[in-house]
């Protein structure tokens, strides 16, 4: 007889509760949060449900939601968390890259006592939206297990990264009385996953289903849907806007983003020919547009363009982006702006935002960009993203 159905999930904030914790819930497990808010925690677990508030792009429709049959526990509570991962059927993650390694431990803890049980194989899911997520966790935990704990693990223990698109957060469609654990949400339901790495099989989950080739998964998503989003965030709080959905009323902002996503979608179907069809990127493509501008969410700018230091990385969305549609031929001539406006973030109340400005006004942008993304100042790329720079601080806001 298996194990009452649980679910395990680091992480209790917005993608943790407002869409695992959705889905979890929808598929009839009981769902146990492992966060390191203690007063998240506490008042979780006073109030013993939370609420959804689902925002429907296509039908403009408002589903309200009580999220109920969960527990939720303190990252100090590390023999519980050990018995809840001995028992569960599946582990999820949701804390962000930079955190993976303090899962490592409490992984490795409840891995051991599992094996003590002779409980069954286990998938870890990361919804992290890295393409190395994965590898990383288990690298971790691994180096933390030894002997036949470890030869076990190798053979029943699954890290399996997945891609999620759905927006959550939307704190302007929140109401003065609404409740402080209320997460708010878009409809979108769709997690392709790595279906080569688990061990326990089909997780039983609405909306999770096995990518063929993960790796251009990830790739679609972060180069459709996170560089379209970066368009509109960083050109949006250039151009005075406060909300993401009212971008697309800017033709100059909007112009942008659709000549990035055909930029890039050029390049992702030259890079895979055989894994992503031309069609259905193009439905991609629209469902992105149409999510994007869902004017109920009220999804802020600066919410989506926050830590633009990240973003501009090497292997991110922006900097991503270009080398993509380099190494195919392609001319990223839109993803240059978009970058470009990156750079001019100077939101206060960002503190990467601020020190990215520090850097710009210290050694300026072609410096800062080769500091922070690793790219030639001198090539072509980044000559192209300095002349944009300057053209964009002669643009009038509005």
């Amino acid at each position: 007889m298996r194990e009452s159905r649980i679910a395990v999930q680091f992480g209790a904030g917005n993608i943790g509760r407002g869409l695992m914790g959705q889905l979890c819930w929808r598929a009839g497990f009981e769902t146990v949060f492992v966060n390191t808010h203690a007063a998240v925690v506490e008042r979780l677990n006073r109030q013993g449900s939370y609420p959804i508030r689902i925002l429907d792009a296509y039908s403009q429709s408002v589903c309200e939601l009580s999220i109920d049959r969960f527990r939720a526990l303190a990252t100090g509570q590390v023999d519980e968390i050990a018995d809840a991962i001995a028992q569960a059927c599946i582990v999820t993650t949701a804390v962000g890259v930079a955190k993976l390694q303090s899962v490592s431990p409490l992984l490795a803890r409840g891995i051991r006592r599992r094996f003590e049980r002779q409980a069954g194989p286990l998938d870890v899911y990361l919804c992290e939206n890295t393409l190395d997520a994965a590898a990383l966790l288990s690298r971790g935990v691994m180096a933390l297990l030894d002997g036949p704990t470890r030869t076990w693990a190798q053979t029943n223990i699954g890290f399996v990264g997945t891609c999620l698109a759905g927006i959550v957060g939307g704190d302007g469609a929140r109401r003065p009385q609404d409740d402080p654990l209320l997460v708010i949400a878009d409809a979108h339901r769709d997690v392709p996953y790595d279906g080569q790495a688990t061990q326990a099989g089909d997780p039983g989950i609405e909306g999770f289903h096995p990518a063929g080739n993960f790796k251009a998964e990830v790739e679609r998503k972060i180069f459709t849907n996170n560089v379209g989003h970066a368009a509109l965030a960083y050109l949006g709080y250039l151009r005075g806007h406060a909300y993401i959905h009212e971008t697309f009323d800017d033709d100059f902002v909007r112009s942008t983003f659709d000549g990035a996503l055909h930029e890039t979608a050029g390049a992702l179907l030259r890079r895979y020919r055989t894994a992503l069809d031309p069609r259905e990127h193009a439905e991609f493509r629209k469902d992105v547009r149409i999510r994007f501008g869902n004017p109920l969410l009220k999804d802020g700018i600066t919410r989506v363009a926050r830590d633009p230091i990240r973003k501009l990385g090497r292997d991110d969305r922006i900097v991503g982006a270009a080398e993509l549609c380099q190494s195919e031929g392609v001319d990223p001539d839109h993803v240059a702006t978009i970058c470009a406006a990156a750079l001019h973030y100077d939101c206060p109340a960002d503190p990467h935002a601020v020190r990215l400005q520090t850097m710009i006004r210290q050694i300026g942008p072609a410096e800062t960009l080769a500091k922070v993304s690793g790219i030639d100042p001198a090539g072509e790329f980044a000559r192209k993203v300095v002349a944009r720079y300057r053209d964009l601080s002669r643009t009038t806001v509005g």
